[in-house]
């Protein structure tokens, strides 16, 4: 009876043996699957950093706003005094 049960154990403890045996090779390849995952991630990282540096650089609504305002100022300055002098 207990030869049995052992001998039922070690049926189970080779089909287990086996069946790591089996995904090893693939436990290796996903885990170098990993690495290029990691790295193809912080390449990603790296580009969304500089394109929120972009962002950051460009004008406001209210600056782009202001600068228009202040061109049509000066351009209008110009004229004013243009026909100012020019009679």
């Amino acid at each position: 009876m207990l030869e049995q049960r052992v001998q039922i154990l070690e049926q189970k403890i080779d089909r287990i043996d086996s069946a790591l045996q089996r995904l090893e090779p693939a436990i290796r390849d996903l885990a170098s699957d990993n690495k290029d995952f990691r790295k193809q991630l912080s390449d990603v990282s790296v580009r969304m950093a500089g394109l929120e540096g972009q962002f950051k650089a460009m004008p406001t609504a209210l600056q782009l706003f202001a600068a228009l305002i202040t061109t049509w100022a000066a351009g209008a300055a110009i004229v004013f005094t243009l026909v100012r002098f020019v009679k």
